[in-house]
């Protein structure tokens, strides 16, 4: 009976002792991002932020509060989001200097953070010299703090936000293009980006986690700080009221390589009466043009969408066996070859073919459609499109720089076998009249023919 009391003594002292030493541990880390926990319990499985979250956990950069939870809505404040950063660079607080702002006082919790991020840059303060200590993180500050921190800079200096909340005069402009242009960050559903909207906890660790653990793919995308040469719209750009086609952007890359990147390029209609953008779809409501434009992390690509009047008269085949009866109101599709379009204008008599295709229903006479192509070039026939591929050599023409030139030069070398689609082309031509440097395509190379000699009045083609 008396061991039975002592070994229940011993118990009892060893709760007690554990629990006293829980409680001060629990009072002594009653600020946030202190307390490390091996789960959120406010955290669900199915919670947007959860992967980013526990990445930061395991990593011993994020931690919660004392009770358990982590409280992923709730704003992050500015000491909070240093101590983050702080951790995720691996930096050793300082503990025996002073504060750095009159408004931190000596022994904070947040201190010693807040003293690194300011000697190491990443932090300035406010302009009366405070810290702003409590107040909540904006999504620009979040910017510009993250930037200096990590080093990240566009890879587009000449690229633009598709946001339009953020102009360039904003103090925060570069930066949130830098986090952008990384794929850090991305806009609201209605394409603001909110810069002076507070940041929560569950935000914040998603940024930060991109950063420090960017998404590793089966198959690697190319490396987003290469160069762009082309942009390629990879959908049908003539279409018929009331047609709908679904959006496609892929760009090739300076070594090369390509890939579909649709889904983080935001698209716009230069004029909603002619077609309008809805469920990632470009639906045609009247007739005419209107430009279109592909934002992709601040690089711009353009191309033009046509749309032409719903066909409702049809033919009267009604000599199935030989040539088609027809109005000469009716309108045959337009035809696509290798990014090309041509539509159907009219028809010409074809007397002199003795195996008409067509026959006027009013006169009786034979007549072929008459095409035009997409710059106002008519022709009588679609030219035909080699299905050999062009032999290797250098292939020049004159540099015209207007859309004009470039589309037939395209469409000529195109037609002989050249193996790219029109957009490839122009935009490989446009991207070397741009930057001054070759561009390479699938192995094909554009480049300015002997530039000592005839400047930039010549392009080369080079296929190997």
């Amino acid at each position: 009976m008396g061991v039975k009391k002592s070994i229940l003594a011993l118990v009892l002292i060893s709760f007690i002792l554990n629990h006293t030493a829980a409680l001060a541990d629990y009072r002594e880390n009653a600020n946030p991002n202190t307390l490390k926990i091996a789960s959120m319990t406010d955290v669900q499985v199915d919670h947007w932020a959860k992967e980013s979250i526990d990445y930061l956990v395991s990593k011993n950069i994020l931690t919660g509060y004392p009770d358990g939870t982590f409280k992923p809505n709730n704003y992050i404040s500015r000491e909070e989001a240093v101590k983050v950063i702080v951790l995720a660079l691996n930096k050793d607080p300082k503990q025996e200097q002073k504060s750095k702002f009159p408004d931190v006082a000596e022994g904070f919790w947040a201190e010693e953070y807040i003293n690194v991020a300011k000697d190491e840059n990443i932090i300035t303060g406010y302009p009366d010299g405070s810290f702003g200590l409590g107040n909540n993180l904006t999504r620009g500050e979040m910017a510009a703090i993250l930037v200096r921190a990590f080093g990240l800079k566009p890879t587009n200096e000449q690229g633009s936000l598709p946001f339009p909340d953020v102009a360039k005069g904003y103090w925060a402009y570069k930066d949130i293009l830098a986090l952008y242009q990384q794929g850090v960050v991305e806009g609201y559903p209605d394409g603001t980006y909110g810069p002076e909207n507070t940041i929560t906890r569950a935000e914040f660790a998603t940024f930060v986690e991109r950063i420090l653990n960017p998404v590793k793919e089966e198959n690697p995308s190319p490396n987003p700080t290469e160069e762009i040469t082309a942009f390629s719209f990879d959908f049908e750009k003539m279409l018929k009221e009331g047609q709908e086609q679904t959006l496609a952007l892929s760009v090739t890359y300076n070594d090369g390589t390509t890939k579909d990147v649709t889904k983080d390029t935001t698209f716009k209609v230069e004029n909603p009466e002619v077609a309008v953008i809805q469920n990632g779809k470009i639906k045609a409501l009247k007739e005419g043009k209107t430009k279109l434009t592909a934002n992709y992390k601040g690089q711009i690509a353009e191309t033009v969408v046509e749309v032409k009047k719903a066909v409702v008269e049809q033919p009267e085949p009604n000599n199935p066996e030989g040539p088609m009866v027809i109005s000469l109101n009716y309108r045959l599709d337009p035809v696509t070859i290798k990014g090309f379009t041509f539509t159907h204008k009219g028809w010409w008599v074809d007397s002199e073919n003795p195996n008409p295709k067509y026959i006027d229903r009013d006169t009786g006479n034979p007549v072929m459609p008459g095409w035009v192509n997409e710059v106002g070039i008519y022709d009588t026939k679609i030219p035909d499109f080699s299905e050999t591929p062009l032999p290797a050599g250098n292939y020049i023409f004159y540099n015209g720089k207007t859309n004009k030139d470039i589309y037939s030069d395209a469409l000529d070398l195109i037609r002989d076998g050249l193996p790219l689609t029109k957009d490839e082309f122009i935009n490989a031509v446009n991207q070397l009249n741009k930057t001054k440097k070759p561009v390479v395509i699938q192995k094909i190379t554009f480049d300015f023919y002997n530039k000592n000699e005839n400047g930039e009045n010549f392009i080369v083609v080079k296929v190997s």
